[in-house]
């Protein structure tokens, strides 16, 4: 897409060393490719879930290999945008004193932008989940802010014959009980973000899920998730978040190339003088990107 047109007024008057590497970051936030992690026991959901929200479905790339420990990656390639996902092991196994889960994490984990951790609601209980949370967190260092846990399968919570099929909503007693299932994942988990309640199959509070991941993703990564949505699970709330985040993107390309560029004092202070004006017409072409 050519920017020119659309920003170039508003820095024309910039020297073209600026005007060359701030185009250059915003076509690298454009297509900036994000990469989802999910974790959960086999079972969770997690591949249902991940199609219910997104327009195309999960097609296999690779294996992650990390010596006889794999992780498969998937991706969703829409307009020649991808966004990737990797399904993790190790939930389940033992982790403690394990080199290869080590060198497995410590290779993935930064190149992930968050990780969805998927448990399933019917479960009495998530011992397994717990002890590889707490390996990624205190043996890898991944920090709780990288995780969003989703309580999939609502649908299956006791009683589950109360489930209205019609509506796609539980019961009273089947809320009374989810929500008792929410507060024992904070309990065990203590999550950075809100514990989600969903029904891949039900199509149960899937927007609500979408709203909140865009809001856990960080800045760079939430607008090519947004594009990626399902119609309905892109509201104005997510587009919102998302076009906000990336005008908080382009604040900081402006900040860091006034930073970094050898350029006389008064035409940094004028850059800076303008940078609400850039990032106000960047956000306003939001749509168009993304």
């Amino acid at each position: 897409m050519n920017l020119q047109p659309e920003l170039g007024r508003v820095i024309s008057a910039f020297p073209a060393s600026f005007k060359n590497l701030f185009f250059n970051q915003l076509n690298h936030l454009i297509n900036y490719s994000p990469t989802i992690g999910l974790m959960g026991k086999t079972g969770a959901g997690k591949s249902s879930l991940i199609n219910a929200l997104f327009q195309s479905p999960l097609s296999p790339v690779s294996d992650v290999s990390g010596c006889t420990r794999q992780a498969q990656r998937f991706s969703i390639t829409m307009n020649n945008h991808t966004l990737t996902f990797i399904d993790l092991p190790g939930v389940g196994e033992s982790l403690e004193r394990d080199k290869e889960y080590h060198q497995l994490y410590h290779n993935l984990l930064p190149e992930l932008d968050l990780i969805i951790w998927v448990l399933k609601a019917d479960d009495r209980a998530w011992s397994s989940d717990e002890q590889c949370y707490r390996f990624l967190t205190e043996q890898c260092g991944y920090q709780p802010k990288r995780f969003l846990f989703v309580l999939n399968q609502a649908d299956k919570i006791e009683p589950c014959r109360q489930w209205d099929e019609v509506c796609q909503q539980p019961s009273s007693e089947q809320v009374a009980n989810l929500e008792l299932k929410q507060q024992a994942v904070i309990t065990a988990f203590k999550p950075h973000h809100p514990v989600m309640t969903v029904s891949a199959v039900e199509g149960f509070q899937l927007t609500e899920l979408a709203e909140q991941l865009i809001q856990a993703l960080p800045a760079q990564a939430s607008s090519g998730v947004a594009r990626q949505l399902n119609l309905p699970y892109r509201t104005q709330s997510v587009e919102t978040s998302a076009r906000n985040d990336f005008g908080q993107c382009v604040s900081d390309i402006v900040d860091t190339l006034i930073d970094i560029l050898p350029l006389p004092v008064l035409i940094k202070s004028t850059i800076g003088t303008v940078k609400n004006s850039i990032v106000s017409v960047a956000k306003s072409l939001w749509s168009l990107f993304f």
